[in-house]
């Protein structure tokens, strides 16, 4: 009587071949998903960037984005007051006052802690370096007359 099916040796020698395929694409997965995250980190502080300069229009206000790179965090800010008694505060009543952290796995850095935008439509010249665990680095630059916000490559 000859039945259909696999043997025991049959099915081994497949599995062996399936988990010799995941070990290979495993660390290919991980370096893509690291790099995914990089590009949408700059995505959205790029757009907050925008928000920020197009809240500085609109409110006719001077705003600012502040960033603690040691706690992987930056905020926005609003210009409260004139002359001498300038003062800065959060917005508590939408998710734009909210401190915003950066994935774990991503690092950042810039010479200037800050962007101030301002109601005329310009903003500070800033450049902030973010890498991430496969040393990929994406550099965000403001141009600050124009109000443009870059994002590039850096190359090795």
């Amino acid at each position: 009587m000859n039945r259909g099916g696999f043997t025991f040796i049959e099915l081994l020698i497949v599995s062996a071949i399936i988990l010799v395929l995941l070990s290979f694409s495993t660390p290919l997965f991980r370096r893509s998903f690291s790099d995914l995250e990089l590009k949408d980190t700059a995505s959205n502080i790029t757009k907050f960037i925008i928000f920020a300069q197009e809240k500085a229009i609109i409110d006719r206000s001077i705003y600012k984005i502040s960033f603690d790179f040691d706690k992987k965090t930056y905020q926005l800010f609003r210009a409260t007051g004139e002359g001498q008694n300038i003062t800065y505060t959060t917005s508590a009543k939408d998710r734009f006052g909210n401190v915003i952290r950066l994935p774990k796995d991503i690092d950042y850095e810039g010479r200037a802690k800050e962007i101030f935008f301002y109601p005329d439509g310009h903003s500070d010249m800033v450049e902030l370096r973010l890498a991430n665990t496969n040393k990929k680095v994406l550099i965000i630059s403001t141009t600050g007359i124009l109000g443009n916000v870059v994002i590039r490559e850096e190359k090795e």
